[in-house]
């Protein structure tokens, strides 16, 4: 269930900045009741008050860049980091299986933001409370069910961007997952808290966000076995993340191989200890008034490796039917004709600016992993790296459904023909490849964007004939790729 066109996602550029001083905690609210006040009709991190205002504002900018907060601009130690991976939690080197479950409660009093956000109606989309020991709070859940729920059905587990989905821009509202799964049988959960906690077992706490942060002993121990039997599921789970959760659902399959049966990764990145994933996580994590060291501890740490995808790749072997989808950071057509096409010519410049750099980012992680798992001699893991596509909605719907026959083929259900995935990123067309030689990608963006400032100035407005210009180059280019995106 879409709605027409989205503001643009506020996530910041990873790769252009620095953090190293943790903020205070304003305490908001007490840990039990975080963003469970049922009159509350809007997004609970807009209480965050207390965030720095625009980059220029982080504290400790050029020495975190340099040598990760040394006070000697020269130092390089952090920088190059460790290459060892860390595949036990050295949390708990014996499991977590003497940890208590979730409790659940399948009729709670449903929450005002939940019926605003994502239009929990007690029928179709219902909410669900689950009650976290890791967490000591209630977290809710949105559950999308099956159209035929008379037998158990599988489950996806679907997690969201930055803020968690909490808000406005979630799956239900940007995509059509929810009919996609529910007129094909799939129940889907979707977590309403988690703004950005990186869904992971933090070292830390925040005040800010509800207390403590124990995000994948919840979704992966406290929260599946006792949901499933509560809501009919048959036991069989996929899990999908984009943007900020894409590298979280990477990190729980190098954790646990096939308690999922498949696993989908859109516009993520799998680094958490590189000097790149910092600052990824720096970026986004600033927006919640937290620092990298709070979720994964110092770099090089036995923790903060465990929870590197990159390093433990050679667990994503074991992982089947694992999609990993990147596009380039390119504009394309999808970005004026999409349902979620941003709307003004500021939103319009955000999306080529903005939503280039984070999918740039996220496309050099990606292909950061593919090298790795190449070198490992791993070719079970299902690359798909689009020619085109910024940061945004339309191309992560884009990624379901080329996701959606994988996911059934682990259901042991018949989703269709597994499609022709493009690896490379390089399409196999004449065109496309003149197209990719002859315009740096550089240059690309700067003629989009100066097209955009000058049809500002001209108020011509998102119509102008040298933006559209654009958009049927690049359009032509990406359609004749064919085999890959048709």
């Amino acid at each position: 269930m879409r709605k027409g066109n989205s503001k643009l996602l506020s996530v910041v550029v990873a790769c252009s900045v620095g953090l190293s001083a943790a903020f205070a905690g304003t305490g908001i609210a007490s840990a039990y009741d975080y963003g469970m006040d049922p009159a509350q009709n809007y997004n609970p991190i807009d209480d965050i008050t207390e965030r720095p205002v625009g980059l220029s504002k982080l504290p400790y900018f050029g020495s975190k860049l340099t040598s990760w907060g040394s006070s000697d601009g020269t130092a390089s130690s952090g920088v190059i980091t460790s290459g060892l991976p860390q595949y036990t939690d050295p949390r708990y080197p014996d499991g977590k299986d003497l940890l208590p479950k979730a409790t659940i409660d399948m009729d709670p009093e449903v929450l005002a933001r939940l019926e605003r956000f994502i239009g929990v109606d007690g029928g179709r989309i219902r909410q669900i409370n689950a009650y976290s020991p890791s967490m000591e709070r209630t977290i809710p859940l949105v559950w999308i069910v099956p159209e035929d729920n008379s037998v158990p059905r599988p489950t996806l587990y679907a997690l969201g961007g930055g803020d968690a989905g909490q808000g406005g821009d979630n799956w239900v509202t940007r995509t059509d997952l929810d009919e996609l799964m529910s007129e094909n049988n799939v129940n889907v959960i979707l977590p309403m808290l988690g703004a950005y906690s990186f869904f992971a077992d933090w070292v830390g706490e925040s005040a800010d966000l509800g207390g403590k942060q124990q995000w994948e002993t919840f979704l992966m121990h406290e929260l599946p076995e006792p949901l499933e039997a509560a809501i009919g599921a048959d036991g069989q789970r996929s899990i999908i993340g984009m943007s900020m959760s894409g590298g979280s659902v990477l990190n729980f399959a190098t954790h646990d191989p096939n308690f999922y049966s498949s696993v989908g990764s859109f516009s993520g990145c799998a680094e958490t200890n590189s000097w790149m994933g910092r600052r990824g996580i720096a970026a986004t994590a600033y927006n919640g008034n937290v620092v990298p060291e709070q979720i994964f501890g110092d770099v090089d740490s036995d923790y903060s490796r465990y929870n590197d995808p990159l390093l433990n790749a050679a667990k994503l072997g074991e992982q089947d039917n694992l999609y990993i989808f990147s596009a380039s950071g390119l504009f394309s057509e999808i970005d004026i004709i999409g349902d979620n096409a941003p709307v003004g010519e500021d939103a319009l410049k955000d999306r080529l600016t903005v939503g280039f750099q984070i999918e740039a980012m996220s496309n050099s992680c990606t292909h950061n992993l593919k090298a790795a798992t190449d070198q490992m001699g791993i070719t079970s893991i299902n690359y798909d790296f689009r020619e085109t596509g910024t940061h945004a909605w339309d191309y992560w719907n884009e990624a379901l459904h080329r996701f959606y026959p994988l996911m059934m083929q682990g259901f042991g259900l018949d989703g269709g023909p597994i499609p022709v995935y493009n690896p490379s990123g390089v399409s196999s067309s004449e065109s496309s490849s003149e197209f990719s030689s002859d315009v740096s990608l550089g240059g690309v963006i700067g003629s989009v964007t100066g097209s955009v400032t000058g049809s500002a100035a001209g108020s011509s407005g998102i119509g102008s004939s040298d933006v559209r210009e654009f958009i049927a180059g690049s359009s032509g280019s990406s359609q004749s790729a064919g085999s890959y995106y048709e």
